[in-house]
């Protein structure tokens, strides 16, 4: 059955409304998304922040995900359209062929968190591969920010527990990335509610994926 509620929520509530099967010794997967009702995956100056200004339940909802996580995975080319820098206090992963990283992301101060380089050697890093970089860390609490074509490699290979989705009611138009790119390939229906929490008009969604 699928749970619905009304924000906004406090800090213990949302813990409480994002806590996962199993408890916190098990590795759990999360892919954490903006998007529009047209599917779009950035505003119109081409980045997600155009899309989440003023959005106070998206804003609460990753927050709350970054501090649950042990690390946070993001491919390269996220890191500079966005531009990423370390996370205080938290691991960054960066998944790229070709080890091409902005200097923003490479200079670590007092308080930041370890930033990781997956892949780097010129070919395809496959999601089974960044994984197996994670576990052998010791990270069992994943969050998978983005872009949309690492979300779609991820959703494929079936390594996504969930995902957390705000919708807002938007329309952004034009040929910016869509959440799951067309070239994605399912072999079915992928996804059920478990959650679905109506917060200043946006819907945020947790979906089961696995």
């Amino acid at each position: 059955m699928t749970r619905t509620g009304t924000g906004p929520l406090s800090r213990s509530e949302l813990k409480e409304w994002y806590a996962v099967p199993g408890g916190s010794a098990d590795t759990w997967v999360r892919a954490s998304f903006i998007t529009s009702i047209d599917g779009r995956a950035t505003g119109p100056d081409g980045v997600s922040g155009g899309l989440n200004e003023g959005s106070a339940g998206d804003k609460a909802v990753f927050e709350h995900l970054r501090d649950w996580a042990d690390v946070v995975v993001v491919g390269a080319g996220t890191i500079r359209e966005e531009g990423y820098g370390p996370l205080p206090g938290k691991a960054l992963a960066i998944v790229s062929r070709s080890g091409n990283l902005p200097d923003k992301v490479r200079e670590t101060g007092p308080g930041d968190g370890e930033v990781v380089l997956i892949g780097g050697h010129g070919e395809e890093v496959t999601p089974q591969q960044v994984m197996a970089a994670l576990r052998q860390r010791g990270w069992r609490h994943v969050v998978l920010e983005g872009g949309p074509r690492l979300f779609s490699a991820w959703v494929e290979e079936g390594l996504l527990d969930e995902l957390c989705v705000t919708i807002r009611p938007v329309l952004v138009g034009g040929d910016g990335p869509l959440l799951l790119p067309t070239t994605t390939r399912l072999a079915a229906l992928t996804g059920a509610a478990s959650h679905v929490l109506v917060w200043d008009g946006d819907l945020l969604v947790r979906s089961r994926l696995s």
